[in-house]
This record gives structure tokens, sequence and C-alpha cells, in this order.
């Protein structure tokens, strides 16, 4: 499958100061995108030969074609309370090009599409979003501490994803109807009275759900509007810290990171797809060198723990729709890094 991509955009944008310390921002861009794409078998193993169910030899789709255009607008309004600390409300909209699925399998079906020029079945829609934040951005104590709170909602329609077909044997980009993103979040950077020792942070709520009616490929068919989507835990956080001090004639410095996670789903197939539990990780690094860091030797862990928690669970091949067996994907484990660095 050879897929030909032409896109042309503008963007503009412009500020205006309607007041003073009250400044007003907005801008448009304007994308166009056409793809096509074809599909050719120039050969059939005998062993797929008898079973027509596989595209024979010398198969030619022709074109498909997709075509779509789309104007995003935002705007910003922005008051500079004081010098160090403003807050904000904007609208921003977003566009994600649809296109042909490169993951179609070389079936029968794309020769029934060819006949009668309906390539429907592996064009996805493109996706768009639209919604509000507002929050503040802040720099106190002699900037000694940064701190930002933001506040959103957004709506995604034709959320395009990608699900496995286990019956199929071949992974599917389609689009989920709707998904709508509530949400807080807040950051921060202290630069602590201690010479070099910093502090971070950061803390999400996220109430992310499929707000219209969508039924996946999942074998119970059920309707998932109301229910949370993939990935995406009420909870979210981490903190860690950064600290350097000077060694005679180098710097030794050290980091660590706490990240939590809520419990999630880990699937987008029905009402009971599995839920990985709440969990957190750790990740740590140590470093010596010279104090101009031109020489630096590295030594770093992420996944201290060595937790395993899982990213996704489908269906497994060559099974009925009901079978029990899954195929279930896990973050990569503890791993240990070592880094000599030289800058010239």
């Amino acid at each position: 499958q050879n897929t030909k991509s032409e896109t042309f955009s503008v963007f503009a944008s412009m500020e205006i100061e309607l007041m003073e310390d009250l400044i007003l921002a907005g801008g448009a861009r304007y994308t166009d995108e056409s793809k096509t794409s074809r599909i050719s078998v120039p050969f059939q193993h005998a062993f797929l030969a008898g079973s027509g169910a596989f595209l024979p030899s010398g198969f030619f789709s022709g074109p498909i074609d997709f075509d779509d255009d789309n104007i995003s607008p935002e705007v910003t309004l922005r008051y500079q309370l004081a010098d160090d600390i403003s807050v904000f409300a904007a609208y921003k909209t977003g566009f994600k090009s649809g296109g042909i699925d490169v993951s179609a399998l070389p079936t029968a079906s794309l020769d029934v599409s060819r006949q009668t020029g309906d390539f429907s079945d592996i064009i996805f829609a493109s996706e768009e979003s639209e919604g509000f934040e507002a929050g503040i951005k802040s720099e106190l104590f002699g900037r000694q501490l940064r701190l930002n709170v933001t506040a959103y909602r957004y709506e995604y329609s034709d959320l395009q994803i990608q699900l496995f077909d286990p019956v199929a044997i071949q992974f599917n980009t389609l689009n989920a109807s709707e998904i709508t993103t509530t949400g807080i979040d807040a950051d921060f950077v202290w630069s602590t009275p201690l010479d070099g020792l910093s502090l971070s942070g950061a803390l999400s709520f996220l109430d992310a759900e499929y707000s219209a009616d969508f039924f996946p490929l999942g074998p119970t068919n059920d309707n998932l509007r109301g229910r949370a989507s993939r990935n995406a835990p009420d909870f979210s956080g981490n903190v860690g810290f950064d600290f350097e001090m000077p060694v005679g004639a180098l710097k030794f410095g050290l980091s660590g990171n706490a990240a939590y996670s809520g419990a999630y789903f880990v699937a987008e197939e029905s009402l009971a797809d599995p839920v990985q539990d709440d969990f957190v990780l750790f990740d740590a690094a140590l470093f010596i060198g010279r104090d101009d860091a031109r020489r630096r030797l590295t030594l770093a862990a992420v996944n201290l723990t060595d937790k395993l928690v899982r990213t996704s669970v489908t269906g497994r091949p060559f099974l009925t729709p009901t079978g029990d067996d899954t195929i279930v994907s896990f973050n990569r484990g503890r791993q240990v890094f070592a880094e000599v660095s030289f800058t010239f």
C-alpha cells in the first residue's frame, strides 16, 4: 500500500492591547489535506489461494482518495495582575487530519470495495477539538517559586483510535464518536533556600469520558457512552527534586522523581474492560563532572522498583471472540543507564 499526502496550511495571529495590562490575542489556522492511497497485490502465495479470503495475484485497487480542509480559530484574553502574576481565559480549537488506514489487510472485501468504488471501510474521518481553558501563571517570592494552575474543558469529535481485531488479526483505525475532557492541572518549581536544591511537582485531575454513543469492535457490542476512556486516570501527578553542589573543581548532582497514576481502563472494547490499579513509579539520577558541564559522568535509573503496569489488553488471535486468552502489554521494567558526555 502506497500513500501520497499533500498538505497546505497557513496560520495568522495578532494581539491587541485593550487597556493597560489587558491583552486580547487571536489567530486561526487553515489546513487543506489530500491523500491518495493505492493497494496492489503482485503475488499471492499458493497457501492462501485456496481459501478465497484474500486478494488474488495482480490485484490493484486504483486510487483511494481522501480530502478535507479545516479552519481552526483560537482567542485568548490575558490580564497582568502584577509584574509576576497573570490570569488568562482562552477558547481554542484543533484539527487532526483523517486518512486511509494503512493497516488494512489484503482480504477479499477490498475487491468488493474496488468493484463498487466504496472504500469507506478503510477511511477514517478527521478529528476536531473545541473547548475552553482558564488559569493563572505566577512567579512568587522574588521568582523563587513558579506556580501555574489551569482548568479546562474540551470536546473531541470523531476521536481517532486504533483497536486490534483478533478475528481478522489486524489493527483498525477508526473514529470513536466523541470524548469530553474536563480537568485541572497545577505545577510548581521551587528554588529552596538551601543552595543548589530545587523541588518540583505537578497534580492533575481529569474526567475523560465518551459523551456520545460508541460501539467498539468488542464481542459484547457494549455502548461505551458515559464510560471513561482508555489510559485516563482521574488523578495523576509527580514530585521531584534536583540538588547540585560543588566538590572542589567538580560539581556533584542528585535528582529523584516519584510519579503517581490513578486507576484506568486498559482497553476500549466493552464496559467490563480490565482496569490497571493505581501505582507509583520512581526514577533517580546522579552525576559528577566539571563545573562548566563540559565533562560529565551520569548514572540514571528509570522505574527503580521494577514495577510492571498494564498499558493495553487485547484479544488473542486464532480464538473465538469470547476466548479468555488475552495479549497484555506492559511498561518497561527497571532500566539503568550510564552516560559519559563531552562538550566541545
